[in-house]
Order: C-alpha cells, then structure tokens, then sequence
C-alpha cells in the first residue's frame, strides 16, 4: 500500500593526531579584513566606497576602530553581503539589516551589538563631506574559531577538488553550528521601555496568537527618530501586514495593501513624545489610531489570521512600553509592560539556550528537521559538533505532536518543552522522516543506549501515525505532489529500514516495521516504477517526469534491488534525465508544466551523492561531486564562500537571487561521503564497538585522515607507490572497539600478481582486523 499525497496548504589535513580535540569557541577570536589604517574621503558629491574581502564567510559581531574623523561623517554606513540584501524578518537571531549606519562623532571601536550572518564582503560607504581614518575593521566571531586544519576530522587526498570539498562542508558546518549564549538579546530593555532600533517586528509566538482571527492592541511608543513599526496577521516566521507610522511626514502606510493613512495634526504625534496606539484587527477589517485619532482604515483579503509584533523601520529607533491585547470581546490576549526582560522569550528575542545546528548562518537562521540527518553526517566527521547535535535533536524533538509528526523549525531561543503538543498539523511532513534518520544516525555513531531508549516511543509514534495514512490523502511538496508520491513513500521506506536497529536495541518488537519496509517496497515498485522511464516517477498522477530525491530514497531503501534493478541503472536514469553541466536538476524537464522548477538542488544532491556511494558508483560519484560541489568549493569562483550553498540555477548561479543562502548545512553532504566510502570508515555497531574500513579509491592515488569516535579517532592512510598499495591504519586509542580493514578497491595492480603484508608479515585474506590503540601498516608487494 501507498501513502498518497495531496493539495493543502588547499588545505593540509594533520594525520598523525591521537585522540579527538573537541572544537573550541573563542569568543575574543577577532578576523580583520584591513591590515594598517584605512582612509575613507567624501566631498559629499561623490561617496567613497571601499570593498573589503574576507576571503570566505565569517559571522560575527562587526566591529571597526576610528583612529581619527574631521568634517561630515554621519553618511559613514557599512553593508555585509556578497551583494546588499535584506531585510531578513525570519528570526531575530541576527540583525535583521545587512546594512548599518554609524553615528561618529570622535575616535574610538565600535562594535556591533547584533550578529551578522554570514557574509564574506564588506562594503564601506561615505556619502557625506568629510574623512575617516580606520583600523581593524573585522568581525567578533561568535561560532567555533577551531583552524580547519585542526578539526577533529581531517581529510585530504591527491585530487584537490575533493580535498576543498571536505573542507568547504566543514566550514558550513563550523558556521552553522550556534553556541548556546551567544544571541544577544534582540532588544534593549530599559526601565522606562524597551529601546528598539532598525528590527523588523517579531511576533508573539504562543500558538493562541498564531492563530488569532480577530484582536485589539494597545502600546505606548516614544519615538527616537521619526518612524515606528508593528505588525498583525503574521505568522511564525514573520510575514505579517507592517504598519508603519512617519509622525514627520504623517503618513501610514501598511504592506498587503495600496491605501495609506495620515496622521491629524489634532493627534499631537511628535518624535521624543510618549504616543498611544490603538489597533484593531476584525477579519479582513483594520484600523489604526494614535492618541485616540484615527489614522488608518482599510481591508485586505490576503491574510485572515496571525499574531502580532513591534519593531522599527530601517534607520529608525524608539522605545515601547505597556502592551496589550486582548480578543474584540475584551479577554486578555496578552500583556507585558515591556521592562523586564522575561518577556522576550515570548517572541523569541532572549538567549538562545542550548548548542544548535541552524540551517544557514546568514538565512533562515532557525532549526529545521529536515536538514539534520545530512547536517548531523558532516558535523560527526568533521567539527565533532556533539553538543550541538545533541541539542538540536533534543531540541525539536521536543515539538513533536500526539499524532507522532515533528513540527518542522525550531527558532534557536527557544527552550526545549516538555511532553507533547496537542495540536494537529503536518506541514513539511517528510522532514519528520528526515528527523528519524537524523535520530538513528546519532545513535550510529555515539552507541548511547539510553538515547535510543528515550527515542525509541517517538519514533514508533510516528511511523505508526505514517501507517495510518495509507490511501489518505494529505499534503508534502511544494507544488502539490498530488496523488501517491515517490518521493514521500520511499522517504518512509527509508525511514522504515534506518530506525530499525535503534528500535531493535531499544527493545522494540521491529518485525511489525520490517513487514511494512518489505510491503512498501513491492507497492512503489508495482505502482511508480516506469520500465519505459528507467525510474520511479514522480507520482502516479503526474507520471510524465521523475525526482532526483525520490530515486535516490528509493536507491537507499533497496526499492528498485528488491525487484531485480541495479542501482547503477536508476543512477543511469538520473544522469540521463537530469545531469547538466552545473549538476543535476532536482526534478525533471518533464516535470515543468506541472509548476515544478528547474533548481540544482545541493539537498536532494546529497541523498544523490549518498545512493552513489552506497551502490560503489565511481563513475557518478565523480561526476556530482566534480559538476555541483567542485565549483562552489573553488576559490575562484565569483561567489565563492568557502560553504556550500541554499541551492542554484540550472547555470550554476545561486538558485534565489540575493536572498540565496550561501552557506547551508543540507550542502554539505559530500564532507560525510568522502570520510565514510574514500577513507572508508564506518561504525559496524553502534558506538563504533565494530567498525570497519573499506575504502573506493575513486582513482586517487592517495587519501588520508582521521574519523572521531567516543573512543578517540580512527586514523586512515592509503596510497598507491608504482601501483602498489601502502595503507595505515591506528585504531581509537581508549575503549575495547576492534575493526575490520578492508584493501581499498580497486586495486591498481591484481593480487593474484602480489602478496600482502601485515607489519611485515605475508599474510592471506582482504580483511584484516585492528583493535583499540592498534596500528597496522599494510602493503602490497610483487611476486
């Protein structure tokens, strides 16, 4: 049976280290683009612009010194981005402006008290007559400032390409892994109000407010220069109908619609004057006033229900104080004099609490289940990043709904809850199996028991909920996947196959789930598969085309094996289909009349890439590694990062414009790969109790580096000297662990023309077996 959908809503890597070193934040790491002082010279005709390159992303709190000013400087702003964009609502884990401006009157450091995403440009600009004299115009890195050269895991090997490909999908992870206490607080409260400058409204976040239809609110606002802003009808993620109110010029303008307001000379609205403003919120109907005048009427039919927030327009600050709101009946809603900082955990404005992995350092900032299982992969070889793989599983496994489904986002200053959320929802339903692999993988490779305990009711939760939905119908993909979907029915299979041995060793029963794999597997086949097509396709309502992702799912849960189908035919499938120059499409040219967009989609890629592996596909490993991340891992590339990106157009461009991520841990999925097929190591038993090392030699020549495990690291070197092979292997140096040595393959010469030496023995056999603290030095010597 299905599940059916439907409409709704280069480097150089140390090999020699023992033991793991955990990565470290330091957070007076400071990274300067300027070496020396700095002139920046107006006539306040012509502005005087300056690029500064950091050479990759960096994050952090900017900060400049001013050696000296003379003239007009109040036109000094600076912009953080490979291009200016913003603003960025989404969260308030970050300025939600890419540009700042500065107000100099004498020299001194100034230090931003926002972080900025990620960037790797910095343009400085002074558009006024006058001069400044600058010195260390950098960042305060707030994330781990661990070289990568000295990251637990190392990689490297003989083809430069996949060398900078580690190391580029370390780098995503290192920037997109947030240490807990590191958000500042989004607003200044004080004890007269709470000071808000150049923020984007965010809104309350209780679940009554997101779902208000109807509502009134009131708050006092004392403006420091000219506007104020505040927001109704929005959403979690902040799209919302802003007002914004200009008491210099009188106007009120509001998004969502074309009618503007004025303000009466009669409502005394004056900049540094304590203001009331009233709103109400009837359906489609909202007015405004201030000091009981009132200054905007109109009606919209774009947003019918959300919650509501204060902020201040770009350039502009003001203070707020005493809100309220309540429904048209006149019950409290919510209410907060805004002095005590408490309240900013109710708009998700506070701290950030525990080590989280986001999904991008610069956009949406935020959790998401979806990217943890790709996330999780890199971060274990690379960074080591466990508190925060620990904390963002804890966190947003803590959403998780009494039907089973995950909440899909988490934003990072939220607390992990306890119990489960009576509420019914299943937006983005796939990245709940995500989730569950993401679970399953953490268990892989740290063996904690108690953990898959914890767990392991959860995960029955929801894909006992999964099952129960055979022959519904209910909404995934974006646009619509309507009818029985490939991609969703083999995510589940896949999610089916993974989770069993967590559950196994949790002491779950897992026949009931090994029945349902085997008898999904039989009905994508029977269903989806297309002889003529060589695929599954994408569902069986829109039958004309395929999707990267649902094969490559379909490849890693044996869908197409099961029935007798190579996986390197369906690799075949995708390269015919959807490989271009700049990488593979995410779905197929067929698929365009039915709305679906032609992206190179660096996710879906990942799960490409990892089906390739997994199938010892040499040939498309290669070409996905060598089309996609090759290039955006090259320094010479015109958006280079050093991270891996959001996505990209079918030329290779980033994929959204300005508002693309160009560092987003879902890309990063190849840093995993190449640790675990080129080196080759990977846990047999969960723990790394067992592990083994079977690496593809992708015809390299030599490969080395390190895996880190609870135990201390597995360290890996192989080469071919006159094609012949020379290997090392050192076990972890603590635990009672032991592993299985695999000769890489393919070999450059046969062995039936060679014999193998272990320490110098003749010995017989491929494998060969190392334990804890053990090295092995292996070779490979003629006849």
């Amino acid at each position: 049976m299905l599940l059916l959908t439907a409409t709704l809503a280069l480097l150089q890597a140390h090999s020699t280290l023992a033991g793991i070193v955990k990565g470290r934040t330091n957070q007076d790491a400071f990274v300067y683009a300027t070496k020396g002082t700095i002139s920046i010279s107006s006539d306040g005709t012509d502005p005087d612009i300056l690029i500064l390159d950091y050479g990759q992303n960096v994050e952090g709190h900017p900060t400049l010194e001013v050696v000296s000013t003379s003239g007009d400087v109040s036109g000094f702003e600076l912009t953080f981005a490979e291009s200016n964009d913003g603003p960025l609502p989404l969260a308030a884990a970050m300025d939600n402006y890419r540009v700042n401006q500065y107000k100099i009157s004498k020299p001194g450091i100034f230090t931003n008290r926002l972080i900025q995403g990620a960037f790797r440009y910095q343009k400085l600009n002074l558009s006024t007559a006058g001069e400044l004299r600058l010195r260390k115009v950098g960042v305060k890195q707030t994330v781990h400032t661990t070289p990568l050269t000295e990251l637990p895991g190392a990689f490297e090997c003989s083809n430069e390409d996949l060398t900078r490909i580690w190391y580029t999908g370390a780098r995503t992870a290192q920037l997109t892994e947030i240490p807990k206490d590191t958000i500042p607080n989004f607003w200044q409260v004080t004890d007269q109000g709470s000071l808000v400058e150049s923020a984007a409204p965010q809104a309350l976040a209780s679940g009554v407010a997101a779902q208000l239809l109807s509502y009134e609110i009131d708050f006092e606002v004392k403006l420091v220069t000219g506007e104020f802003s505040f927001s109704v009808r929005s959403d979690t993620l902040n799209d919302a109908i802003v007002i914004t109110c200009n008491v210099v010029t009188g106007v009120v303008s509001a998004t969502y619609t074309p009618h503007s307001g004025s303000i009466p000379s009669a409502a005394d609205a004056q900049v540094g004057k304590w203001l009331s403003v009233h709103a109400r919120v009837n359906m489609t109907e909202i007015s405004v006033s201030i000091n009981n005048n009132t200054v905007l009427e109109f009606s919209q039919t774009t947003k019918f229900f959300g919650s509501f927030g204060l902020g201040a327009p770009f350039g502009h600050s003001a203070y707020y104080r005493n809100l309220k709101a309540t429904t048209l009946d006149g019950v409290e809603v919510y209410s907060s004099t805004l002095k005590d900082p408490s309240f900013l955990d109710d708009f998700f404005m506070g701290n950030n609490p525990v080590d989280t992995i986001v999904d991008g350092s610069r956009r949406d900032r935020i959790a998401y289940t979806g990217d943890l299982d790709i996330a999780l992969a890199s971060s274990f070889v690379s960074t080591y990043g466990t508190s925060f793989i620990e904390g963002s599983l804890e966190l947003l496994g803590s959403y998780q709904t009494t039907s089973g489904f995950l909440i899909p986002t988490a934003k990072i200053q939220q607390k992990p809850r306890e119990g489960i959320l009576d509420v019914n929802v299943t937006d983005l339903i796939g990245y709940s199996f995500n989730f569950l692999n993401a679970l399953t993988q953490n268990y892989e490779v740290q063996g904690d028991l108690a953990f898959a305990k914890k767990w392991a009711p959860r995960i029955v939760s929801m894909l006992d909920w999964a099952h129960s939905k055979l022959e519904n119908n209910w909404n995934y993909y974006d646009p619509p996947q309507t009818g029985a979907s490939s991609k969703f029915n083999s995510l589940y299979a896949y999610a089916l196959q993974q989770t069993q041995i967590l559950l196994k060793d949790a002491g779950v029963d897992v026949s009931v789930y090994h029945n349902r794999l085997e008898s999904l597997r039989h009905a994508v086949h029977s269903h989806l598969w297309n002889d003529d097509l060589g695929a599954c396709v994408l569902t069986d309502e829109i039958p004309t085309g395929c999707a990267q992702d649902a094969n490559a799912f379909a490849i890693l849960s044996g869908i197409p094996q099961s029935h007798g189908i190579s996986a390197k035919s369906l690799l075949s499938t995708l390269e015919r289909e959807l490989q271009l120059p700049a990488g593979p499409l995410a779905f197929s040219n067929s698929t365009v009349e039915a709305g679906f967009a032609q992206k190179i989609s660096p996710y879906a890629s990942a799960y490409h890439l990892r089906a390739a592996f997994e199938s010892n596909d040499t040939d498309t490993v290669l070409l996905l590694l060598k089309t996609l991340w090759a290039p955006m891992a090259n320094p010479s590339h015109a958006n280079y990062t050093n991270c891996f990106w959001e996505t990209l157009n079918p030329d290779g461009t980033p994929g959204l414009g300005l508002v693309t991520s160009l560092c987003h841990g879902w890309g990063a999925g190849p840093t995993a790969g190449l640790s675990r097929h080129v080196l080759g190591v990977k846990p047999v038993k969960p723990g790394y109790r067992e592990w083994e090392v079977k690496p593809m030699t992708l015809g390299l020549s030599w490969a080395k580096g390190r895996v880190p495990t609870t135990h201390g690291s597995i360290q890996v070197q192989w080469k071919f000297v006159s094609g012949l092979l020379h290997m090392k292997v050192r076990g972890p140096s603590g635990g009672n662990t032991h592993g299985i040595v695999h000769l890489p393959k393919p070999l450059l010469t046969s062995l039936d023309k060679t014999v193998i030496t272990v320490n110098g023995k003749v010995m017989s056999g491929t494998t060969f077996t190392v334990r804890s603290g053990q090295e092995v030095t292996i070779k490979q010597i003629k006849k």
